[in-house]
Parts: C-alpha cells; structure tokens; sequence
C-alpha cells in the first residue's frame, strides 16, 4: 500500500501552505485576493487533467504511436448549492501526429478514463463527463470526435 502525507500550514484568512516531506509546496487559497495561489477545486481539475494525459501519453507510447504534440483541456461546472462539487466535466485531447491512428487514441483515452486514471476513478456517477478528442495527422485538417466513457 502506498502512503502520500501532505501537511497544510495556515498562513492568514483562507490561506494555506501544503507541504509533502520533501519540500515541494503549493500555496492554496479561497479568498478574494488570491493572488499566486490556487483553490482545491482548481488544483482537482490539474489533478484530473495530469492524471489523464500522463495515462493517454504513456499508452500511446506502448501503441508505437508517435505523438507530437498533445494538449487537454479540461472545463468544470460546479454545483450552486453546497456541497459544490462538480457536476460536469468537460475534457477535450488533442493530438497531433504523422500517422496516428483514430483507434489507438480512442483506446488510450478509454483505458485512462475506465482503468488507470486514479483521480477519475474516485469520482461517484453524479459527475457527467464529456470527452472530446481532436486528431490531427500530417497537414491534413484535424478531426473531432466524441468519446462515451461507461461510467
């Protein structure tokens, strides 16, 4: 089993200093002067974000599939009332590559979205997921499409 421990500090109104034991820090905060900081809800989306396209890359490197370029967008709409989490989640990938093939993005996206991503999974079904993804190969215009993930 794996352990991450992460220690906050408060510095002053809705800020905190998050630490791990090596030293590497983010500033969180929700305050109206936010300044350099981040909000946890921000930080999750990252999370989400780094999560999938860390999962997306490394598959379609064991794909043999040569990515040139590769970018993800990622849009959240939280809930008015509290708890406000998200209600919907919006990814867009976009890839670009000589010959990339429609079926190994679709797959590497899937696998991330259904298995390896650890931030998707932990969240419930009342988070609805859009996923788009946009291949570009050669200098051809690139195309859009939509994923439909299971859960």
């Amino acid at each position: 089993m794996s352990q991450i421990k992460v220690k906050l500090a408060h510095s002053e109104a809705l800020k905190f200093a998050a630490e791990l034991p090596d030293g590497r820090r983010v500033e969180l905060d929700s305050s109206e002067k936010m300044e350099k900081a981040f909000t946890p809800m921000e930080l999750f989306l990252f999370a989400l974000a780094g999560c999938t396209a860390m999962d997306v890359q490394w598959i379609m490197e064991r794909q043999r599939q040569k990515v040139d370029k590769f970018e993800i967008s990622v849009n959240g709409t939280r809930r008015e009332e509290d708890p406000r989490y998200y209600e919907t989640i919006d990814l867009e990938y976009a890839l670009q590559g000589q010959e990339l093939r429609k079926d190994a993005v679709e797959r590497a996206i899937r696998l991330s979205q259904e298995e390896y991503c650890s931030v998707r999974a932990m969240l419930n079904n009342n988070v609805k997921f859009n996923i788009i993804y946009t291949i570009q190969t050669g200098n051809e215009l690139p195309q859009k499409y939509t994923y439909s993930p299971k859960k």
